[in-house]
């Protein structure tokens, strides 16, 4: 690890930690992933399905693809390289499937995530092709992540006849000119490779405690028919995901929208890679569509030609007619902003001694459209969704929030945080909100992390109260750990500047991490409590508080559980009264402990404090 990279793209440094567990800092934290762990695969496996030539993949679509890949550890990418040849990106680093290092020893190395491509059938190639096949592939050291150090690697390997894994080309890291471009590699199958069940794999070395050390692989190519030369493509690409037409803002209130069009629409844009070496005359349309029906509703360009031609080999970036209104719909709903190529592409194809053959399986137009959900419904956003990596905190008492501006009056209905740590769920936090981080919060509520089934799912926290919120405000929350809480963070586009967080007892603006925190302000023009509603519910009474042996706790409740300062739920004594219960904290360890209860049939929480 350098000592001049910025702090922001670190993993939680374990030997910081270890060496003082007082450094608070605000950090860019790994995040847990969906992919099965097939940690000690070790190739030749034996299945009903192997897989023939071509083997194409650009990592174009969502997600590692498992009918491609048997996958360890490897994520997928839009983010996070820097002029990929195509959309996506396998990224590769410390961090295993379950989304935590692969070693709690910040010093620890070895061999860490890997990517093997599924069985190929290379026994039936005739004697003349036998000299022509060619893997091909692209690659970057770190990206826009951690530069890998100079011991680090990454490989390719094949596996030969006898079951073993040889290796044919590896690269080490402090590469720091190249993390710009991405460096294509062609490597000859040889016939001692060409069995029924061949394959190939990635596999990266560095250190086992975090997301440092990364590697990106792209566009990956095998097929016969090749040579050495054969190093460009008949393939024209999207390389970015689209820019949003809100500006910073993924999402904006319907209500605001309609009210202040002007304020938030910008052009869109993207960029292409003419993959081929020679010019293509393209177009390009750009068009919003209603996500459900894919009905158009308004084309931003239509078959607009790119002007100049594209060159052999360009890569550009471009941008959309202006946009100063569109079609909004009647009631909140979400609407998708499409952009795709008209390149003449189509399905992957060679020529050979003057015959056309055409591989239907590979289609080149998959990377020639990029889809972007545009929310239109009762929150801001700054990010579009996906979770790139997360962000937070290591302090007890210390604050994180997000700021926001409005134009409309407006209530706070919600607020909706993605907490990507599954270890984390039921730790007691406050949800807070501010108009004005040097004044006193404008709302404060006891809450648990909730659980949750998939990574990308928000939890929702209900405001119960009516704030009318000032023009610029903040929400977050506060937290009881000295552990990271991990908050999901959208690496799109960067507005780390609208991040603020309180670690010392005053706030900072965020200077370290680049991105978007996952916080979303959910809004209301109408109050959404009724105020009858909230002056009839009663609260219960705790008491004493601090408490030295015994809580008393009046008032008709059911006990949930009680959490102590670690979060972890414990038995506790209980003694029945008549109108509550006394809990019996006598032996217990010093600290706050969270009390959770179901009163008037909603789940609230409590904190007290145990001397």
């Amino acid at each position: 690890m350098k000592n001049n990279w910025a702090i922001g793209l670190l993993f939680v440094s374990m030997l910081l930690l270890c060496i003082s567990e007082s450094f608070a800092q605000f950090q860019q934290l790994p995040t847990p992933v969906s992919e099965t762990s097939n940690r000690f695969f070790q190739g030749r496996i034996l299945e009903d399905q192997i897989l023939s030539l071509p083997f194409w993949d650009d990592f174009s679509t969502k997600g590692i693809r498992s009918d491609l890949w048997i996958n360890d550890g490897v994520t997928h990418s839009y983010t996070v390289a820097n002029g990929a040849p195509s959309l996506g990106v396998a990224l590769f680093d410390g961090i295993a499937s379950n989304g935590r290092q692969y070693d709690n020893n910040p010093l620890a190395q070895g061999f860490a995530d890997q990517l093997t491509s599924r069985p190929i059938d290379l026994n039936t190639l005739s004697d003349s092709e036998k000299e022509t096949v060619f893997l091909s592939f692209y690659w970057q050291p770190a990206g826009k992540a951690e530069m890998p150090d100079i011991n680090d690697q990454i490989t390719l390997q094949f596996l030969n006849q006898a079951g073993e894994w040889v290796e044919i080309w590896n690269q080490f890291g402090e590469l720091e000119a190249q993390r710009l471009f991405f460096t294509q590699e062609i490597f000859q199958v040889t016939e001692e490779f060409q069995h029924e069940s061949f394959q190939f794999r990635f596999q990266a070395r560095g250190r086992l405690s975090g997301p440092f050390d990364t590697w990106l692989i792209d566009y990956v190519y095998l097929n016969k028919n090749r040579s050495l030369l054969d190093r460009n493509a008949i393939d024209r690409t999207l390389t970015e995901t689209n820019s949003p037409i809100f500006e910073k803002h993924a999402s904006v209130p319907l209500f605001e929208l309609t009210a202040e069009p002007e304020q938030y629409l910008t052009n869109t844009g993207n960029e292409f890679k003419n993959l081929e070496n020679r010019f293509r005359a393209m177009e390009y349309t750009i068009e919003l569509r209603d996500l459900e029906t894919q009905n158009s509703l308004f084309k931003i360009n239509n078959n607009t030609p790119f002007n100049p031609v594209p060159l052999a080999l360009e890569r550009r970036g471009f941008s959309s007619n202006p946009i100063s209104s569109i079609p909004l719909p009647e009631s909140e709903g979400d609407l998708e902003l499409v952009t795709y190529l008209s390149s003449g592409d189509g399905v992957l194809f060679q020529i050979v001694e003057g015959d056309s053959i055409f591989y239907p399986e590979v289609d080149l137009r998959i990377n020639d459209t990029v889809r972007t959900i545009v929310s239109v419904r009762d929150y801001f956003a700054y990010d579009d969704g996906k979770v790139d990596y997360s962000a937070g905190i290591n302090q007890r008492s210390g604050m994180l929030a997000v700021r926001y501006e409005k134009t409309q009056n407006a209530f706070l209905k919600g607020i909706s945080i993605n907490f990507t740590n599954f270890l984390q769920f039921d730790r007691g936090i406050d949800i807070m909100v501010w108009g004005n981080l040097d004044s006193e919060p404008l709302y404060v509520k006891e809450s648990l992390i909730p659980r949750k089934e998939s990574i990308e799912e928000f939890s929702f926290f209900e405001i119960d109260e009516n704030i009318l919120l000032p023009d610029v405000f903040y929400v977050g929350f506060t937290q009881f750990t000295n552990d990271f809480i991990h908050v999901g963070l959208d690496k799109t586009r960067d507005n780390g500047e609208e991040i603020f967080y309180n670690v010392a007892g005053s706030w900072q603006q965020n200077e370290f991490v680049s991105g978007s925190l996952m916080i979303r302000p959910h809004l209301s023009q109408s109050p959404p409590v009724e105020e009858s509603e909230a002056i009839t519910t009663e609260k219960l009474r705790l008491y004493p508080n601090p408490v030295i042996d015994q809580l008393r706790i009046d008032g008709q409740f059911e006990l949930i559980q009680v959490l102590d300062p670690y979060g972890r739920r414990i038995n506790i004594q209980s003694e029945e009264l008549e109108n509550g219960k006394i809990l019996n904290f006598a032996g217990q360890m010093r600290g706050m402990y969270l009390i959770n209860v179901l009163e008037h049939g909603k789940p609230q929480s409590y904190r007290i404090l145990v001397k």
